[in-house]
């Protein structure tokens, strides 16, 4: 009970959901499909914006981080290459100063030794110069570079005396180097590095070739200068457009690498290790946040495209979704107002084809069933009017039975009581004896007589519910041979194939032969024939009085004596049964003529006389 009631109860809670949620929305929500679907489409839109700005955020965030750590990582990779250049170069003099030749060589000497030296060393060396400081003059005694022998290291380049006198002064050691600014020399740009000899009086001047390549990214829309700690330019001639931040030049001076950005321009500030040069890196915001810009146009383009495809889709599906299911609720519509005749077909094949198959199904059904119930009411309703004149013909019976076998009872009767008189008087004559009892048999005859009539009313007068292809002369022949036709004639001017209940036309004939044979003789001749829609039976008699033609088909009516009034009445019930017509054709002027309309059209077959029509009746015989 427990576990029913759980299930009951879990199955109420979204219907209930359900009545609380249409209690909220609109009608236009809850009954068009049409707004569920544009609902529908716009809650998708929203949530693929909604996780389409998440992921540009995201993206976004994280193109900005990486352009920023490039610019760092280039920044660093150039303090790195150029602090490599700065020691490496600095090495390279002090092991070439490291050597007695400067004291007991010749300037020959010393010449050779600084080829040889400049040769074998690294290929950024431009030359070599020995400044010697004897007599306390500083004269270059020897050269790579023969033109500068002889010369003050000022004679030879302004930016070499200014080294030359610090290193001169320096007394801390022979492995100290004073390195000079940088200055033009030729195609690029030199830097001089002066330290001590070991051996003699005076210094060695290495002039090195400053990389220019440190100063070049191979990514497009960097730049690159290398300063001092007072944010001048450490290369003579090297400027920039950049302004040059002093809050990044303090930071990395500091020893601490920083990138500083404004409206224009990303500069990251990385110190040179061993020196007091600083690394400006710098890239336009534009170029260096080009890719966030890419990806906000590609995200803007996707959601674009996303919300046309998504309404273009929408357009789609509910023009052919949507607009089928409402020209089926108007058909469906119609089919309610009693259209059962409207057009539900379709050539789709989909779920919606299969939906109009279904209501054509259903419409066809209906239809079927409603010609079913129309049969069945009319089917009811001549039930309903052959039950009515059953109750008619019994009404009639009961009257023709109440009067006319009262009479043959009461003459009956009557004789009955002579008879018994008769008897008892010992000198009765036979021959009144014998009357009395004829008297009786004609009564009894006249009562079996009206009985034969009813019976024939009561079977033969319910509706013919099967018929057969019958010859019309057949069935005349065998009429009139079934009758005393006693000295009478008769005559088939015409005949064909008709559908009738044999027997019962048969009964028909016979009674309207007799009819004649009583009321004009012995003598009558009879004839029978075609019309246009059925056929007659005609006698030569005097033919029946106008006054009596209305009345001669009613129960009960007769001029005969002999006769029970329902000979007429049968025939009239017989053809209606059939549903034809019989009347009488008062314009007939040679006796009386019975006339049996809508037994047949015009342009219905005969069959008569062919083989198909003998060989149903065979079968039906």
């Amino acid at each position: 009970m427990t576990g029913g009631g759980d299930k009951t109860a879990a199955s109420s809670q979204p219907d209930g959901l359900r009545e609380r949620l249409h209690a909220v929305l609109p009608d236009v929500y809850t009954r068009n499909y049409a707004a569920k679907f544009a609902v529908a489409l716009a809650v998708i839109v929203v949530v693929l914006a909604a996780v389409g700005f998440g992921s540009y955020s995201l993206i976004q965030e994280r193109v900005v981080s990486d352009a920023a750590t490039d610019l760092e990582t280039s920044a660093t990779h150039r303090a790195d290459s150029i602090e490599q250049w700065r020691s490496t170069t600095e090495t390279e003099a002090i092991a070439i100063a490291a050597t007695g030749v400067y004291g007991t060589g010749t300037p020959a000497d010393i010449r050779q030794y600084l080829t040889t030296a400049a040769t074998a060393e690294s290929s950024q060396i431009r030359s070599l110069h020995y400044v010697s400081t004897v007599d306390d003059s500083q004269i270059v005694v020897a050269s790579t570079r023969t033109s500068t022998e002889g010369r003050s290291p000022w004679a030879v380049e302004s930016a070499l005396g200014s080294p030359v006198q610090s290193a001169l002064n320096d007394t801390t050691g022979t492995e100290t180097v004073v390195r000079s600014t940088a200055y033009a020399d030729g195609d690029g740009h030199s830097m001089a590095f002066v330290t001590p000899v070991s051996d003699g009086d005076g210094v060695l001047v290495l002039v090195a070739r400053v990389p220019a390549e440190e100063f070049e990214d191979g990514r497009n829309g960097f730049e690159t200068q290398l300063l001092t700690g007072d944010g001048d330019p450490l290369i003579d001639g090297q400027s920039s457009s950049v302004p040059i931040s002093q809050d990044g030049l303090r930071a990395a001076t500091a020893g601490q690498t920083t990138t500083i950005e404004t409206e224009s321009h990303v500069t990251t500030y990385t110190p040179v290790n061993g020196t007091s040069w600083v690394v400006a890196t710098s890239a336009e915001r534009q170029s260096l946040y080009g890719t966030s810009r890419l990806v906000r146009y590609g995200f803007l383009a996707v959601i674009g495209t996303a919300v046309v495809s998504l309404g273009v889709a929408g357009y789609l599906f509910g023009r052919h979704t949507v607009r089928p299911l409402v020209q089926l609720r108007d058909r469906t519509q119609a089919m309610k107002q009693g259209d059962l005749g409207v057009d539900i077909s379709t050539v789709r094949q989909d779920e919606i084809g299969r939906l109009y198959d279904a209501f054509e199904n259903m419409r066809d059904t209906l239809r079927s069933q409603i010609r079913q119930a129309q049969a069945a009411r009319e089917e009811a309703e001549r039930s309903s009017h052959e039950l009515e004149r059953q109750n008619e013909r019994l009404d009639e019976f009961a009257s023709t039975l109440s009067h006319d076998l009262r009479n043959p009872l009461t003459v009956a009767r009557g004789h009955v009581e002579l008879l018994a008189t008769r008897l008892s008087d010992p000198e009765t004559d036979s021959a009144d004896l014998q009357s009395h009892i004829e008297k009786l048999e004609d009564a009894h005859d006249r009562i079996e007589s009206i009985i034969d009539d009813v019976l024939t009313l009561t079977r033969k007068g319910a509706s013919v519910e099967e018929t057969a292809p019958v010859p019309l002369e057949a069935v005349v022949t065998d009429a009139w041979d079934n009758i005393d036709n006693k000295r009478a004639s008769i005559e088939v001017a015409g005949s064909r194939t008709i559908d009738a209940d044999r027997a019962r036309l048969l009964r028909a004939l016979e009674n309207l032969f007799r009819n004649a044979i009583d009321h004009v003789g012995p003598d009558v001749a009879v004839t029978v024939g075609l019309t246009e829609h059925g056929f007659y039976v005609a006698d030569d008699g005097p033919g029946i009085p106008t006054d009596v033609v209305d009345n001669i088909f009613e129960y009960g009516h007769t001029t005969s004596e002999d006769g029970t009034g329902l000979g007429l009445s049968i025939v009239k019930t017989i053809a209606e049964a059939h549903g034809w017509q019989v009347y009488i054709d008062t314009t007939y002027p040679d006796g009386a003529m019975f006339v049996f309309a809508d037994v047949f059209s015009e342009d219905e077959p005969d069959w008569y006389g062919t083989e198909f029509e003998w060989g149903r009746s065979d079968a039906d015989d």
